[in-house]
């Protein structure tokens, strides 16, 4: 069997997710400024769509500005995610994404960064913690910069290990999707990415493409054995009126070695488990000569 490619195989399951989920066709979203890209994209980690616009939402409704979210206690920043797992953390890394900005350039815009090359806005972004999260930067580059990525967190990462396809880290995977799926199809994988992550019956879908690799699908790395030397087996010759598994090997070597001390020399040792032959008695004397 040929070698399937991974591109060929990203084909096959964006194909395949299509006609699971059905996506419907949406109009393009507008573009996020990059602060609320950066926001969108601590929220939307490891959680749906849907809960990473509600917060958003809910930023916008509740607070005068960024900088009010900035200044106010990390309670009430926390209380506008609520429902997205792990609130208390993404609140610290918005207000503290807010604060580093606000140290650097003393203003809540970084708009300017939508004008430049985009190597040359990630190299401006990369001073700032949260450019520390792959998919915090890969939603910047996608929702504000225009740039072609396809966010991947940990959730996407598992969903392919189930279909068999292991890669080390999800900056590694993103980098092999994005070279395998166009810009102009970037949109709807995305889309498509998010319902496999949260589709808790994809793995058990004998339809759903398996990562192949040599014509074999793939696996999980098995954890070596304890021990790959077997022990050898000691031979033993089977001793009369025992079997031979309730002899202990050496047990059964010495016995094959052992010879018996008061058996004459050139005599052979008794065939185990048959009976030696009697032996005949000796003639009686001859009288001797000249008497009878």
């Amino acid at each position: 069997m040929a070698t399937q490619s991974k591109t060929q195989y990203l084909t096959d399951l964006q194909a395949y997710l299509k006609r699971r989920y059905k996506p419907k066709a949406e109009k393009a979203a507008a573009r996020l400024t990059v602060i609320e890209a950066v926001v969108y994209g601590i929220c939307h980690e490891d959680t749906t769509r849907e809960q990473a616009n509600q917060a958003l939402s809910r930023f916008k409704d509740q607070f005068f500005d960024w900088n009010e979210v900035r200044v106010s206690p990390l309670e009430e920043v926390q209380e506008t995610l609520a429902g997205i797992p792990d609130p208390a953390a993404r609140a610290h890394r918005i207000r503290r994404f807010l604060r580093q900005l606000f140290e650097r350039t003393y203003n809540f815009t970084l708009e300017q960064l939508t004008k430049k090359p985009l190597k040359e806005a990630l190299k401006a972004l990369q001073p700032f913690e949260v450019f520390t999260s792959d998919y915090v930067t890969a939603t910047v580059v996608q929702q504000a910069l225009g740039g072609h990525a396809i966010p991947v967190d940990e959730s996407t990462r598992k969903a392919f290990e189930h279909l068999g396809l292991h890669e080390p880290d999800v900056s590694t995977l993103r980098g092999l999707i994005e070279r395998a799926i166009p810009k102009n199809r970037g949109a709807e994988f995305i889309e498509l990415l998010e319902e496999m992550a949260h589709d808790a019956a994809l793995a058990t879908d004998a339809k759903a493409p398996r990562w192949e690799h040599h014509g074999k699908a793939g696996h999980a790395p098995s954890p070596p054995p304890a021990s790959t030397v077997k022990p050898a087996r000691a031979k033993s010759k089977e001793l009369p009126g025992i079997k031979p598994e309730a002899v202990e090997p050496h047990a059964a070597k010495d016995a094959a070695k052992a010879k018996p001390k008061d058996a004459p020399k050139g005599s052979a040792a008794p065939h185990p488990g048959k009976t030696p032959p009697a032996k005949e008695p000796p003639p009686p004397p001859k009288p001797p000569k000249g008497k009878k």
